[in-house]
């Protein structure tokens, strides 16, 4: 009998906007979410605070927390995922995805580029990949749905799991 797999360890997103150890600002890949809203001035340091410590607990994506428990409007938020360089790591089996966000796109086309969208803000579409460096997927994803695509990045077990 095949050894359980080991589900790796998660950290919560970044947003603090404290510097990894080691790290120094210009060899940063991309601001903490948190801290562009900060900057941003539509989130304070306190709801920060108070959402980090809620994503410790529920392993939820930061702006899932900011906007569902913070009531950070999903254009601030959306605002701020757009000034993220790179994709932020997130973890699909800790959270529900909206059948109706989901069926924006077939299943057997997530299934077969290993995609899937799973949260909508306004005109921004979320969509979780296994290989986020795959942008011509995201303008093909563009295209297709008439939104603007955000590229976050999943496991592909977890994107697996909710395509059924």
């Amino acid at each position: 009998m095949p050894a359980p797999r080991r589900i790796p360890p998660v950290r919560p997103s970044p947003g603090s906007g404290e510097e990894p150890s080691g790290a120094s600002s210009h060899k940063r890949e991309s601001e903490p979410l948190g801290k562009l809203l900060i900057e941003a001035g539509v989130l304070t340091r306190a709801q920060l605070d108070q959402a980090l410590t809620a994503q410790r607990k529920s392993f939820l994506p930061l702006g899932r927390i900011l906007r569902d428990q913070i009531n950070l409007a999903p254009d601030a938020l959306a605002a701020g995922l757009r000034k993220q360089a790179h994709p932020t790591r997130i973890y699909l089996r800790f959270f529900p995805v909206q059948k109706d966000v989901a069926g924006l796109l077939e299943t057997d086309f997530c299934r077969q580029h290993e995609v899937i969208p799973f949260e909508k803000l306004g005109k921004m579409l979320c969509v979780a990949f296994s290989n986020p460096s795959q942008r011509n997927l995201a303008r093909q994803i563009e295209t297709q749905t008439g939104l603007e695509v955000r590229v976050f990045q999943a496991p592909w077990e977890d994107i697996q799991k909710k395509l059924g």
